[in-house]
């Protein structure tokens, strides 16, 4: 046999000591660990191992204080010794026989996924359910949740996710919150997923709700989903119009306008934003090679434009009369776009008018809109009428109804109007009181300082 160097006799024989010193009793492993780690303390090589007398101890200890004190000691020197696994069972062991720190540790460690007990229904039972006692207690809750949604726990007791977010966000879990927000927003409620994303985050509402619909229509966070993309826009519109209108531009030209795309252009243009220009649409349109492939270009512009949109049909007129369109298509747009409020539309229903010829039945839409305009007081269009009477084209001429809506203009205080109303009738009135009339409107022109009115007046006086 051979000889047992020094250094192997003495292993053997601490271990010895060791499993000596451990059979003894839990106490006196207890209380000899606690010496040991005195001894390493002071500088001292320890005779014993403490970490196997405290496992000892833990693992065999008998009362409830035993059991609490042995456990909780092994468990903080296996962490120290980065043995996770055997420091979680002293915890387990400590937190069933009554501990609250060795049960929040538990909480904290599953939340943190170093910690998975084997019987989570039992853990849950015995020892979660017992903590939420302490209405500060947030992180248990949030754990609690956590359970029930992923379905480990179930039962009266366990109560609902929402009930422990809710909980959690009342004992002042900004994590509570977030997930309550997910939670609200996957069900559709994006105003409830707002409030909580602002009590999280303190972040304006617009900017989450434009943030959230960029995510949900490009789909950055997982799958694009349109129906969410659409509930956040629709709500970001409210809180923020020129925002949602530049995002909504963004998305349509990013999508190539496949996802959502009549909306998108309804928010961009209720913005004034352009989602593509007139040239731009123009050039695709006349790129087409089929008329489906032109269809699917303005279709976008189509939907928004049934929708009532003003500003897609003004758009869509101008396209049609850049590609020689159908009259009545364009006409009606325009009306439809000027009567829902865009101005602009009415310098090209006038234009088309006097374009028009005389009998195009396409154009008595026109010529109806732009006399309910001037009814209304607006100048342009009793100029223009009064211009269409006194040349001829789609009506004939006829001096009276042309001074009719000359005169119209000038009872709205155009100076150019009177002027001009002033001097017909001077010249052509062929009475006294025509000329004073006429005088009484080169008057009210020469005092909006009309020079031709004054020109006028001076060579007449």
């Amino acid at each position: 046999m051979k000889k047992m160097t020094f250094n192997r006799m003495l292993v053997i024989g601490t271990v010895a000591i060791s499993a000596a010193g451990c059979t003894s009793s839990p106490k006196l492993a207890y209380e000899d660990a606690k010496a040991q780690i005195g001894h390493q303390k002071a500088g001292f090589k320890s005779l014993r191992d403490p970490e196997q007398l405290l496992s000892y101890a833990a693992q065999n200890a008998k009362t409830p204080d035993e059991v609490v004190r042995y456990n909780r000691a092994y468990g903080k020197l296996a962490l120290d010794h980065g043995k996770s696994q055997e420091a979680y069972a002293a915890y387990e062991r400590a937190a069933l026989a009554g501990d609250a720190s060795a049960g929040r540790r538990l909480v904290k460690g599953q939340l943190d996924g170093v910690y998975q007990p084997e019987n989570v229904s039992m853990i849950a039972k015995s020892v979660y359910l017992p903590l939420t006692a302490d209405k500060s207690d947030a992180n248990t809750r949030l754990l609690l949740a956590q359970l029930v949604d992923q379905g480990k726990i179930g039962g009266a007791e366990s109560r609902t996710v929402d009930l422990w977010l809710n909980e959690a966000a009342a004992a002042g879990a900004t994590k509570a919150f977030r997930q309550l927000a997910e939670r609200a927003e996957k069900s559709g409620n994006v105003a409830l997923a707002s409030d909580y994303y602002y009590r999280a985050e303190k972040t304006s509402k617009a900017d989450r709700a434009l943030r959230q619909a960029r995510v949900q229509y490009l789909g950055l966070e997982g799958g694009p989903n349109p129906k969410l993309g659409h509930a956040w826009l629709e709500l970001a519109r409210k809180l923020d119009k020129q925002g949602a209108g530049q995002l909504a531009a963004r998305v349509y030209r990013t999508t190539s306008g496949a996802t959502d795309g009549a909306y998108l252009i309804s928010v961009a243009t209720a913005a004034g934003v352009d989602v593509l220009s007139r040239e731009q649409l123009l050039e695709a349109y006349r790129g087409a090679k089929t008329d489906l492939d032109r269809a699917k270009i303005l279709e976008p512009l189509k939907a928004a434009a049934r929708k009532n949109d003003p500003n897609a049909s003004f758009e869509l007129a101008a396209i049609y009369i850049s590609t020689r369109g159908e009259p009545s298509e364009i006409n009606n747009l325009l009306v439809e776009s000027y009567s829902k409020g865009k101005p602009e539309a009415l310098d090209l229903m006038i234009s088309q008018l006097m374009r028009a010829e005389a009998g195009q039945g396409a154009a008595n839409i026109l010529f109806d809109g732009v006399v309910k305009a001037a009814q209304k007081g607006n100048v342009e269009a009793a100029r223009s009428l009064s211009s269409l009477y006194r040349i001829g084209g789609f009506k004939a001429a006829d001096r009276a109804e042309s001074l009719k809506w000359l005169q119209q203009a000038a009872d709205a205080g155009d100076a150019k109007s009177q002027y001009e109303l002033g001097v017909d009738l001077y010249e052509n009135g062929g009475n006294q009181q025509s000329k004073q009339m006429a005088l009484q409107y080169l008057n009210k022109a020469a005092g909006q300082g009309d020079l031709f009115a004054l020109t006028y007046l001076k060579s007449k006086t």
